[in-house]
């Protein structure tokens, strides 16, 4: 049988005030994309709307009209829902600790019911800021691991290793308020 050496362990505790700071980061990082995306299909949109008009097709002109406000409503309101919803989430609401075991060629999330074990190359994104390290599974959902709570080793030398590991997506945003 194989043993693999435990090389980092983190157990971090998912509170309100946690993943408030994990939304401001994530907004900071993310929103001028976002808008930016936003304003060009919004941009686009009104332009074949005044090319509908222009022409006098104004079925298509409608069509256009309820397919701007419809995404532009689904823009707006779908992440505040989301939000709302992870706030509801059993992981916010009592606070669930998650602990995470890193070895050599993946890492181990586990909570008291269930654990997964994922790859360094099936992460999207890792940041590391003054307080905590993301790593982002997607582009909207990150594992947070609490810099305070290391219990093998400790940041900066975790900070070197998925620095290594993660090559391709590690960025470092240890500056104030990130």
């Amino acid at each position: 049988m194989i043993t693999l050496k435990l090389l980092f362990k983190n157990t971090t505790k998912y509170t309100k005030a946690i993943y408030d700071k994990f939304l401001i980061f994530h907004n900071q990082k993310y929103q001028f994309t976002y808008m930016a995306y936003t304003a060009m299909v919004v941009a686009f949109i009104i332009f074949s709307l005044i090319m509908q008009v222009k022409y006098h097709n104004f079925t298509i002109a409608i069509i256009l009209c309820c397919g701007l406000t419809a995404f532009v409503l689904w823009r707006f309101f779908r992440p505040v829902s989301e939000v709302k919803k992870e706030y509801k989430s059993e992981k916010i609401e009592k606070e669930k600790e998650f602990t995470f075991k890193f070895y050599n060629h993946y890492f181990i999330i586990e909570d008291d019911k269930e654990f997964s074990e994922i790859k360094y190359r099936q992460l999207y994104h890792v940041f590391e800021t003054l307080d905590f390290f993301y790593l982002y599974i997607d582009k909207k959902h990150a594992f947070l691991l609490d810099k305070t709570k290391f219990k093998k080793n400790n940041p900066s030398e975790f900070s070197t290793f998925i620095k290594k590991k993660c090559w391709w997506c590690f960025s470092n945003k240890r500056t104030k308020g990130a």
